[in-house]
Parts: C-alpha cells; sequence; structure tokens
C-alpha cells in the first residue's frame, strides 16, 4: 500500500474483502434498473449496522462504496462482477453472507422483480451455494421485510378485501343515499389495487354487493369499530381510509354526513392529520395514481 493510500483511506483498501460485500448490495440495488428508497435505506443501514462494518468511519465506508461502484461499472454490472465477487469471497459464510445482503437489499422495498430474482439466481450458482441454505437466507430477509409470497398476498387480500368493501359501504350510506357513482367507484377502486389481481372481477362484485345489502341502518361509528378490531396495522388503516375518501368524492356532492364519517375514521384508526391530508390528496388524483404502498409517517 502507498503512503498516500495510509495517509488518507484508513483501513480500507482495494483488497479489503467487505469492498465485495458491498460489491454484492449494489449489485443487488441496480438489478432492477431502479434503486428505491427503501433500497438505499437498507444498503446505508446495513453498512452502520452490520458487525462486518464495524469500527469504519464514514469516510471509510465511502471509500469501500467508491470501490464497489467502480468495479461493478468496469465489469458492465452486477451480474457480469458475480464471478470475480466469488473469487473474492473464497469462504462459505462470507458467500453466505454475501448473499444475504443482496437478499435483503431485493426485498427492501416489499416487492421482488424478475430481474432482482435473476440476480439472485446467479449469484447462489456462482457462489455455488445449495438451495435449502440460500431459501433460509432468503426466507429470513423476506419476512424481516414484510414481502409476501403470492399464497401469503392471496390470503391477506381475501381476509381485508370484505373490511376495505365495508368501510366504502359506510361511506357511499352514509348520507343515506347509495348513488351509482359510488358504486362504481367501489368496483374501480378495487380493481386498481395492485394486490386485488389476485381476485377474479366476479369475487369483487360479489363482495360490493354484499356489503352495500348489509350497511342499511347500520350504527357507522360502531361499524368502523368493528373493522378496526379486524385490521390493525397502521399501513392498511391508511389506505382504507384512502379507498373511502375516493367513494366519498365519486358522486361530487360534499355531505356533512360523509365529514363526519371521516373524522370517526380518523380518529378510530389513529391516523395523523397528515396522514389524512395526504389520503385526500391522493383520493383525489385517482384513478391517475397508483393506488398502494407505504402509508406517510
Amino acid at each position: 500500500m502507498s503512503f498516500l493510500r495510509k495517509m488518507f483511506s484508513g483501513k480500507v483498501s482495494g483488497e479489503d474483502s467487505r469492498r465485495f460485500l458491498v460489491e454484492a448490495m449494489l449489485g443487488a440495488m441496480e438489478a432492477d434498473g431502479d434503486i428505491t428508497e427503501e433500497e438505499m435505506a437498507a444498503f446505508e443501514g446495513n453498512l452502520n449496522n452490520h458487525k462486518l462494518f464495524e469500527g469504519l468511519s464514514s469516510d471509510e465506508l465511502s471509500r469501500l462504496t467508491d470501490l464497489a461502484a467502480d468495479a461493478l461499472r468496469v465489469a458492465g454490472g452486477g451480474k457480469a462482477r458475480l464471478p470475480a465477487i466469488a473469487e473474492a469471497l473464497p469462504s462459505h459464510n462470507q458467500r453466505l453472507t454475501a448473499y444475504g445482503l443482496a437478499a435483503e437489499i431485493c426485498v427492501s422495498d416489499k416487492q421482488l422483480a424478475e430481474t432482482e430474482i435473476e440476480f439472485l439466481d446467479a449469484m447462489q450458482k456462482a457462489f455455488a451455494l445449495g438451495d435449502e441454505e440460500t431459501k433460509e437466507v432468503f426466507e429470513a430477509a423476506r419476512k424481516h421485510s414484510g414481502l409476501l409470497t403470492l399464497e401469503e398476498r392471496s390470503e391477506k387480500v381475501r381476509f381485508l378485501l370484505p373490511m376495505f368493501v365495508r368501510c366504502m359501504a359506510l361511506m357511499a350510506s352514509a348520507d343515506e343515499e347509495i348513488h351509482h357513482e359510488e358504486r362504481l367507484a367501489m368496483r374501480a377502486i378495487l380493481r386498481a389495487i395492485p394486490d386485488m389481481a389476485v381476485l377474479t372481477h366476479a369475487e369483487i362484485d360479489e363482495a360490493i354487493d354484499y356489503a352495500l345489502g348489509q350497511v342499511a341502518g347500520k350504527d357507522l361509528k360502531k361499524e368502523l369499530e368493528g373493522v378496526a378490531a379486524e385490521v390493525k396495522a397502521s399501513n392498511d388503516r391508511y389506505w382504507v381510509t384512502c379507498y373511502t375518501m375516493i367513494v366519498s368524492l365519486a358522486d361530487g356532492v360534499s355531505d356533512w354526513r360523509e365529514i363526519e364519517f371521516l373524522g370517526n375514521m380518523r380518529t378510530t384508526f389513529g391516523l395523523s392529520e397528515t396522514q389524512m391530508d395526504t389520503a385526500m390528496k391522493t383520493a383525489a388524483l385517482f384513478p391517475a395514481v397508483k393506488l398502494g404502498g407505504d402509508a406517510p409517517e
């Protein structure tokens, strides 16, 4: 190592094996061609909290990242760089760690693109890792991130659908008159939610018809309390509220009973004014806006 590197690079050099762990993470970040805020947060979290990076200063972590990014750029991407990463990480434990860090990046935004699957498969092959061990590492990362499998997502959607529809039906009936536009809005909303793609249109329409037939004459506040008892996740409560707001806007009429109902939703679901404001802005953009994602803080 030159005296310049000793003076300005701290403990990090181009031969530092941790650089190749960073390469694995950067390769995962670029795999789908879109680096999300969640991926960046997972990357920075690993650098700051993983025991292998303990004791490194921010400058040293930046140097590791620069070295890794340069290597990926010269190689033409993460997949092209995998053989070199495997060679630089000869031990089984190092390779399994690199795979785990990459998996955490891929699932951090609760989505798994086909190109990310291809990258992880290529990494498993280049690292000569077994199916069972990589499955165990991936499952740990997936469950920690909250990413659902198709089966889990289908099960969750089928559980939440009646709750979503119930709140929308309660909103539609809040002014004691269910308008045709409100019924159409309910159908359009549910079909615009990506996770609802696991349901058929017939299943969605059946749920809407059943819910609308059940809400007449019900105590709206008690009904909301019943939904809150079933829908416990803050993110799900936020989106139930957003969908309900879309229904409230569907007939183009502002009614004081609808406003009161939304106030009850906020109180019952424990949402902040910021969340309510953001939900209403999103609702006003429908159908141009994509529905789903994380609720604002």
